[in-house]
């Protein structure tokens, strides 16, 4: 295995039916349905699922979801292939030991990230592991969505001189 498929924040507080659908106003049935068929072209040991947690009040005033409540569960059209289920409470899923642990012993030098928040958690995690482990990374745009549209022009085009694929 040299590739791996990163899912970001499929969590209810970002596209669930209850979500702030003026801050998260992309259409999550699509998103949801592409993702899922994304899903089906791996097997389930490459594909590893991120949950945002906020830890004490940052769960209460930031933009992660509460440890334990509905808001942080995985969207309930998310199909759930495997078992790499990591929840984290900073953005950069880079930081979760054993992935990186995990990521290094198999050799990984191609991820595809999907999901949610190109703005935020995706670009992190796409700049650590472009610069720090020399890992290239491939957007779907069909399976990811940037909340700030104003952003993402700049991204699109900062991803594209920084090993970034877009698909």
């Amino acid at each position: 295995m040299d590739k791996v498929l990163f899912v970001v924040d499929m969590q209810e507080i970002y596209v669930g039916r209850g979500r702030n659908k003026d801050k998260y106003s992309y259409d999550c049935d699509n998103l949801s349905e592409k993702i899922n068929q994304r899903l089906a072209e791996y097997k389930p040991e490459e594909i590893f699922y991120f949950k945002s947690i906020g830890k004490g009040l940052g769960g209460l005033f930031g933009a992660m979801p509460k440890e334990g409540t509905h808001e942080a569960k995985f969207a309930e059209k998310l199909k759930i292939i495997g078992t790499n289920i990591y929840e984290r409470s900073k953005p950069d899923v880079m930081t979760i030991d054993k992935v990186v642990d995990f990521l290094g012993s198999r050799n990984i030098n191609e991820m595809e990230i999907i999901g949610v928040d190109a703005n935020c958690s995706i670009t992190l995690t796409t700049v650590t592991a472009t610069n720090e482990y020399n890992i290239n990374v491939t957007y779907n745009t069909n399976c990811i969505v940037f909340p700030t549209p104003e952003k993402s022009a700049k991204l699109r085009e900062k991803f594209k001189r920084n090993r970034v694929t877009l698909l």
